[in-house]
């Protein structure tokens, strides 16, 4: 990939410099992410884990992202202080093909300075990107406005929910329960009961209004890796029944507690797969299932429950925030066209 020398100046702009981000500026990028950490969970987002307040813990979420293979960053100076920075890290694989990644610790800006310097940092970085063929531009954010806004007045739009619960604050015996649904938990014996459910996400994914791809040569790994589930350690699967007909499934896996994703605080499980089928949806079952599953983690010790999903997902994006999930981030996303490479406005026939 073509990139500038560490130390070369790429612009100025009304007094401000940008340069590559480099590892002496790591301390005090911590700071800023440490600053706006706070200041976000101050505005609302009060479920995001407090650790990320203290500048060490910060600076290692940082340095996670700027240790990436091929990330690449750019820092805003003042007056040869650090005024905010941008980090993306470049990937390619089948689903997204050639893509950047920027991670919520790859972003931090000071507080006394507007946050539209994201833009003309995304520009600068971007303009690399775009030069070497990534043209898929990913962003895993914060829910909350202001942090969203540079990000939608520069074409993003929001793809991924993700989303806590509080498990002492969700009166979760309240929750409304089908008395006619058996609820297990699942054991090696269900592995096919298990993988049977593989198909209905990618589907579903791939139905409108999602319209998100499901290539045919992942779905056998996706059936494999269903029957996988029952092997980790730290994941519990539950299966609901109606008439000893398996109907349901929900998946709960055991998050990190010290690890530097910034969007989940310690003690928390993770619900990774929710399925009903077609024919037994509006009958409760999810809800059925989510009582039993998040009674379970409560009696484990775990305090939060996390989880994600598709913002194109109608019954989803609906169905989560009612039974008590908070938005705490979102996944946005960017596609440029990639004729840009030759429709320049330069050439011409």
């Amino acid at each position: 990939m073509q990139t500038e020398e560490p130390n070369h100046i790429i612009g100025v702009d009304e007094q401000m410099q940008f340069v590559p981000f480099n590892e002496t500026m790591l301390d005090a990028g911590a700071g800023l992410l440490a600053e706006n950490y706070s200041h976000l969970r101050s505005k609302g987002l009060s479920l995001l884990p407090e650790r990320f307040e203290e500048i060490a813990t910060a600076r290692e979420a940082l340095l996670g992202v700027f240790e990436q293979p091929k990330a690449m960053g750019i820092a805003a100076l003042s007056d040869g202080k650090l005024m905010a920075y941008l980090i993306g890290c470049p990937a390619v694989n089948a689903i997204r093909g050639r893509h950047v990644w920027i991670h919520p610790a790859g972003i931090g800006a000071d507080s006394a300075y507007s946050l539209d310097i994201l833009r003309d940092l995304y520009t600068h970085l971007g303009r690399v990107w775009v030069r070497n063929g990534f043209f898929d531009h990913f962003i895993l954010t914060f829910a909350e406005g202001d942090w969203l806004i540079p990000w939608l007045n520069l074409g993003f739009a929001s793809e991924q929910a993700h989303a806590l619960m509080d498990l002492k604050k969700v009166h979760i015996s309240r929750f409304s329960v089908n008395p006619r649904l058996v609820v297990r938990e699942a054991g090696q014996e269900d592995r096919s009961i298990v993988q049977s459910f593989s198909r209905i996400i990618p589907r579903e994914h791939a139905g409108a209004p999602v319209w998100g791809v499901a290539l045919p040569e992942d779905i056998p790994e996706i059936h494999e890796g269903y029957g996988e589930l029952l092997d980790e350690e730290g994941t519990t699967t539950w299966l609901a029944f109606l008439d000893n007909e398996p109907v349901g499934i929900q998946v709960y896996r055991t998050l990190p507690d010290q690890g530097i994703n910034l969007l989940y605080p310690s003690k928390s499980t993770r619900l990774t797969v929710a399925s009903t089928i077609e024919q037994a949806r509006g009958m409760g079952v999810s809800t059925t299932l989510l009582a039993r599953g998040l009674a379970d983690a409560l009696s484990k010790g775990f305090r939060y429950c996390e989880t994600d999903w598709r913002v194109t997902n109608l019954l989803s994006s609906r169905h989560w925030p009612r039974r008590g999930f908070t938005p705490v981030g979102y996944r946005l996303v960017r596609k440029v066209d990639p004729r840009i490479v030759w429709a320049d406005g330069y050439n011409e026939l």
